[in-house]
């Protein structure tokens, strides 16, 4: 018989849902995950789901399973998702990627987690993700993704109009043993002509490099379409070892100091089954 999954919140999970034109914006924001399982008879609790789901031996020290944001297209049901779970779901499991001597130190520092399994192994314990969201269909309508040099409005960007919504959150973030720092963040505001969201992942690894993968995603009210921006942005600490300390550790301010790696804009499109 199939495992019935059933949420156990300390709290419910807080909701906010914003309509613009031919889109919804829903978020929901909670408590940490457990750091126990609370599972009673045959139901699983979301310590177990997340254990038994990813692969990886640990999790990261402050992991938000219920904080999400999902973007649907009303019209054809089809939407974008970002959650905690699928975010994890894309860090290595079996190479240490970032060979420092901080992984020893910090995998002596997690022998009690309760994640941790029997046998340890190599992963990525800085928790590096290419996370960009999830996207998906309904019975009606599929998504197509191409790529594109449609940009978002500048000018509609930088009016001063009135915010309907905002709201940011932390989808996980840890140390790194004291280490340095590894978080997934989420920002969205709904404007009264478009939507603009913001996913971001900082990772700094002290005395090795900053790394920050940034995704907007961006709609105005009446498109049937959003447009997906994807930037990777990477230095060492010794391309960067001009900066004054108060810059090298501004999580925000580094970007403009960083190499752009790689960047894909595309035009994510509803389109019928």
């Amino acid at each position: 018989m199939a495992v019935r999954v059933k949420e156990l919140p300390i709290r419910p999970a807080v909701e906010n849902q914003t309509n613009l034109g031919s889109w919804a914006l829903l978020t929901t924001q909670s408590h940490i995950l457990r750091s126990q399982c609370k599972c009673n008879g045959n139901v699983q609790c979301n310590h177990c789901l997340y254990c038994h789901t990813l692969k990886i031996p640990d999790l990261p020290e402050m992991t938000f399973d219920r904080n999400t944001l999902t973007l649907t297209h009303t019209k054809s049901g089809c939407k974008i998702h970002l959650n905690t779970l699928d975010a994890l779901k894309l860090v290595d499991d079996k190479q240490d990627l970032i060979k420092v001597s901080y992984s020893e130190e910090w995998l002596a520092k997690r022998q009690d987690s309760s994640h941790i399994k029997n046998t340890p192994k190599p992963f990525d314990w800085t928790f590096s993700t290419a996370y960009s969201g999830t996207l998906v269909d309904s019975s009606s309508h599929k998504i197509s993704v191409n790529a594109t040099t449609e940009e978002p409005d500048r000018e509609k960007l930088m009016r001063r109009d009135k915010i309907l919504y905002h709201t940011e959150f932390v989808m996980f973030e840890d140390e790194l043993a004291d280490n340095g720092s590894s978080k997934l963040i989420v920002k969205c505001r709904v404007m009264p002509t478009f939507v603009l969201i913001l996913m971001r992942h900082y990772l700094r690894v002290d005395k090795v490099m900053i790394r920050v993968q940034e995704t907007r995603i961006y709609c105005e009210d009446n498109w049937d379409y959003f447009l997906r921006d994807v930037t990777l942005r990477e230095a060492s600490f010794n391309e960067l070892k001009h900066l004054q300390t108060s810059v090298l550790y501004d999580e925000w301010g580094i970007n403009e100091h960083l190499r752009v790696l790689k960047r894909d804009l595309d035009k994510v499109c509803i389109e019928n089954c």
